[in-house]
């Protein structure tokens, strides 16, 4: 809304206004709220634009722009803690305890509770009890039950404690040796006998060096001229062990190190190696490429099984340019792609697993023209100059060429030219796997793919809560309809749980129903709109029960490349940038398999086949 729309407005609400002897309605302060929430988003908006031209001009002078400087309570947009309280209602009570530990006492001494009262309860302090019965039960037995009735609410009140689900992790602990503790008789009384031994589990490493000079037997044949040498074992190759060769990567994509420290720290115990080779190792393909072989294994499994795959993306650098990272994952697997671009035809190379580009021209490829808001004589025309058949990147930039002959001219419409025909090749194409449901944010990459796009609703949901009323009105309206968002999104969370007994279109009604709300807050309303407007793609789930609400999984492997880069700014060559994706994706993935991925390393360095393929567990887990 601009100035002179606000203007408008006020014209149209004055004769309202004069009329109204004194009282004035609802609906009418409602208007002037939101003329004046929108007189004060423009004045911010104004304020901010004035401060960077100052900014600029200063710079200019060869002076410094205002700093930028966070307030100490600035806003989050984080929807977590609205999620957990909109799931409250049905989520399982938590199991409580009761205990008083020597604060809670203190607390009690500033209450009505006597000094000789508290003197008597030190002797259960820190004692827990599973339940409120035996809590009281004991009181009653140290204090007696006149007062342990008197002051029941207060000492449950300050014993009452949240029980933490932890779960003991000896069972996991794999034993490797055993020793035996001795006691010195000596020390023990005459009449002392041998009662058992009692388990003490202490976890513990070895890291030493492991040098090895393996002395190889050769032998002459004198008729052949030719000399035999007997090979070192499997991993052993060249100047360093597998062992060396395994935590070289383990370091880099387990641990997170960057390579003058891999260096540094092999140094610490002994290994002399230089940079080179490590770096070597960790980005030339005749080192790396079973590892990226294992990856586009998992990712042609993960197409072959998944109905449905989460995407996102988020900025690299290679060697000093801007890229984007593709994260694609579900529950099982996150695999990473580094790509030049982030547009629909970049999306549709990794859905086609980067198999060579093909088009189409058919009745979709019109349609999706259509879409794309191509004009009607322009999509006569190439129906006129196309075939039903299947053009090759380098056909199809002739035939846009012949379209468009000046090379400035429709630079926008052959690239809508080229998606139109490019989804309707790969919809139709059945030679690949394709995927039915693309869980994703509201990006227009992502749209018109697949099948389904399923929205993510915590997107949608920040969105909501970026709104920053400053009128008290409209903060009640918006806290209110958060409520109520949060209610009908832990409602569907109801419904994956059980979808066979779920009424469908009872969802669908409550859906309308939210959306279809009418605040007088007018950007909630706006957004609200927009968000019903999105119905088909919020409500996939309706029909893919597995498909999840939100898109969590591939942000949080976002999260990954950019704890990479904390240690690695970037990457300098495209075999460093394929290997970069190949070993993070496989890492990533091992944590989702449950497979160790040191012992995955090892095994694919020794050759040893003791670990499975990824693909073949993938397809394990998903088919079961």
């Amino acid at each position: 809304m601009t100035l002179n729309d606000i203007k408008k407005d006020i014209v149209i609400l004055q004769p309202e206004l004069i009329g109204t002897n004194g009282f004035v309605s609802s609906e009418v302060v409602d208007k002037l709220l939101g003329l004046f929430e929108q007189c004060y988003s423009i004045a911010e908006s104004s304020a901010a634009t004035v401060q960077e031209l100052r900014d600029a001009i200063n710079r200019l002078k060869g002076e410094q722009g205002k700093p930028v400087i966070l307030p100490n309570n600035s806003k989050s947009y984080s929807t977590e803690e609205d999620r957990k309280d909109a799931a409250v209602s049905t989520s399982k009570s938590p199991k409580i305890g009761f205990k008083l530990p020597e604060n809670k006492l203190k607390a009690l001494a500033e209450t009505r509770i006597p000094e000789p009262v508290l003197q008597a309860l030190v002797v259960i302090k820190n004692q827990k009890f599973s339940s409120e019965g035996e809590f009281i039960a004991e009181i009653t037995n140290i204090i007696g039950e006149t007062a342990a009735t008197e002051y029941r609410e207060l000492l449950l009140e300050h014993g009452q404690y949240t029980k933490r689900a932890r779960k003991s992790k000896i069972a996991k602990i794999e034993i490797d040796r055993e020793v035996e503790c001795k006691i010195d008789k000596s020390t023990l009384p005459e009449d002392a006998y041998f009662m058992e031994f009692k388990a003490n589990i202490v976890q513990d490493i070895i890291i030493k060096r492991d040098n090895v000079r393996f002395k190889k037997e050769v032998y002459y044949s004198p008729s052949q001229h030719q000399t035999f040498m007997a090979p070192v074992p499997i991993g052993y190759e060249g100047g360093y062990g597998p062992g060396i060769k395994a935590e070289i990567i383990a370091m880099k994509y387990i641990n997170n190190m960057s390579e003058p420290k891999i260096v540094s720290s092999l140094q610490t115990i002994g290994i002399l190696i230089s940079p080179t080779y490590v770096s070597n190792r960790l980005t030339l393909p005749a080192y790396m490429q079973p590892f990226i072989d294992e990856k586009n294994d998992l990712f042609e499994a993960a197409l072959k099984v998944s109905s449905f795959i989460q995407i996102d993306d988020t900025g690299c650098r290679v060697n000093g340019t801007s890229q984007y990272v593709q994260i694609l994952c579900n529950d099982f697997f996150t695999l990473f792609f580094t790509t030049p671009r982030k547009d629909r035809l970049t999306i549709l190379d990794i859905l086609r697993n980067f198999k060579p580009r093909c088009f189409i021209f058919n009745d979709e490829t019109f349609c999706f023209l259509t879409v794309f808001n191509v004009s009607d004589k322009l999509i006569d025309k190439i129906k006129l100059m196309t075939k039903n058949t299947v053009y090759n990147e380098s056909e199809l930039d002739n035939f846009l060429d012949e379209l468009f002959p000046t090379p400035k001219q429709g630079k926008t419409l052959r690239i809508r030219i080229a998606e139109a025909a490019a989804i309707a090749h790969y919809q139709q194409d059945e030679t690949i796997n394709k995927v039915d449901v693309l869980v994703a944010d509201d990006a227009p990459q992502f749209k018109l793919l697949t099948m389904y796009l399923a929205l993510c609703w915590i997107h949608i949901g920040r969105h909501i809560k970026k709104l920053n009323p400053v009128t008290l009105n409209f903060q009640n309206k918006l806290e209110d309809f958060q409520k109520k968002f949060w209610h009908y999104y832990n409602t569907l969370r109801e419904f994956k749980k059980n979808p066979e007994e779920a009424n469908i279109e009872e969802l669908k009604a409550q859906f309308d129903e939210l959306f279809s709300t009418q605040t007088g807050y007018l950007e909630l309303d706006k957004r609200i709109e927009k968000i019903a407007s999105k119905k088909e793609n919020l409500l996939t789930i309706l029909t893919y029960a597995e498909v999840p609400l939100h898109n969590n999984a591939s942000e949080n492997g976002a999260r990954v490349q950019k704890r990479r880069e904390d240690v690695s700014l970037q990457t300098k060559t495209k075999d460093g940038t394929i290997a970069k994706d190949a070993m993070m994706s496989i890492i990533e993935s091992c944590k989702k398999l449950g497979i160790n991925a040191r012992k995955f390393i090892h095994d694919r360095l020794l050759q040893g086949g003791k670990v499975p393929r990824l693909a073949d567990v993938l397809i394990n887990k998903m088919v079961k």
